[in-house]
């Protein structure tokens, strides 16, 4: 009787659910968009300097000083939109949480750019401004040009490119052929320190990460689909605190080129936003013909196939 009960309840259970989150998505529109509608209203508000981006300047005259002060614009209070403030960051609790809701959020219309104009005196603006960027649900390619290798990957939560990097090299661990997983693997405690949603709260021990490749744009790619050598594409680094936005898009996707690291670079792991879980995943990998092609389309030409190379005997590789 009671397994008969419980099939019965739990379709009805998943639909509740399902309907829970429609309503909360629904709800969300709306709030959202006054949201969105406060904060435009807030920029007009915030005292703009002139055009002219003329000094500040002042009079040793304390009445010529007290007039002139009289004249500007009013000076905002020390807490400027406070309530507005007390609303982001009650929204920012469940964007962290909810990805379909940061997605809604994204579509909101005016949401992100007002929100950014405002963080210079709204710092909750800027948090939320900074969350809305970070790429959820894209395609990521990363692309080894010396190898004619690539991988693409889809990412979820990834705030900066260290924590990109970590946990690109778990995915490739888990993903990729056995090769790759005795050069790329990363310690459990380092995947779960980008990986997981924290309380917020850090480690009295500091946990270092150690790079395993160097990140470049696709505008470092030379005319013969080569990487600059040492230190001379520096211009077109992507550096582990470097927000992973930065990542150009290609055709659609967003697009990173990596090759070994120029030198040996380490980092302090923290989080942008400690209770945002991350996830990077793997569905495709690119073999030296489809690598080829994405390189030809980053140059604007196409490029030479690598030269075959004959495989060594298994005695030979084993010795």
């Amino acid at each position: 009787m009671l397994s008969r009960l419980l099939e019965h309840s739990a379709p009805v259970a998943r639909a509740s659910t399902r309907v829970k989150t429609l309503d909360t998505g629904f709800d969300a529109i709306s709030r959202f968009a006054q949201l969105a509608r406060d904060l435009v209203h807030a920029t007009h508000t915030v005292p703009r300097r002139s055009r002219w981006n003329e000094p500040n300047v002042f009079f040793f005259d304390r009445h010529r000083q007290t007039e002139l002060e009289a004249s500007r614009h009013t000076s905002l209070p020390a807490k400027p939109f406070a309530e507005l403030a007390a609303r982001i960051a009650a929204e920012l609790l469940v964007l962290t949480a909810t990805v379909e809701l940061r997605h809604i959020a994204r579509a909101t219309k005016g949401l992100m750019e007002a929100a950014a104009e405002l963080k210079g005196v709204c710092p909750e603006a800027g948090e939320l401004a900074a969350l809305l960027a970070i790429p959820d649900d894209e395609v990521v390619t990363v692309l080894q040009p010396k190898l004619r290798v690539g991988f693409r990957m889809i990412t979820r939560g990834v705030a900066d490119i260290g924590q990109f990097h970590i946990l690109m090299a778990d995915a490739i661990d888990r993903a990729a052929p056995q090769g790759w997983r005795k050069a790329s693997t990363v310690s459990g405690r380092l995947v779960a320190a980008n990986r997981d949603a924290h309380s917020g709260e850090r480690d009295a021990t500091p946990l270092i990460a150690e790079a395993r490749c160097q990140f470049y744009t696709p505008a470092a790619l030379l005319p013969n689909g080569e990487l600059p050598a040492g230190f001379a594409g520096s211009d077109h680094w992507l550096w582990p605190q470097s927000p992973f936005a930065m990542v150009p898009r290609i055709g659609g996707e967003r697009v990173l080129l990596m090759c070994p690291p120029a030198f040996r670079a380490t980092w302090e792991v923290t989080r942008r936003f400690p209770t945002l879980a991350a996830e990077v995943e793997v569905f495709e990998t690119l073999g030296p013909v489809q690598a080829t092609e994405r390189l030809s389309a980053i140059t604007g030409q196409p490029l030479a196939p690598l030269p075959f190379t004959k495989p060594e005997p298994v005695s030979a590789r084993a010795a």
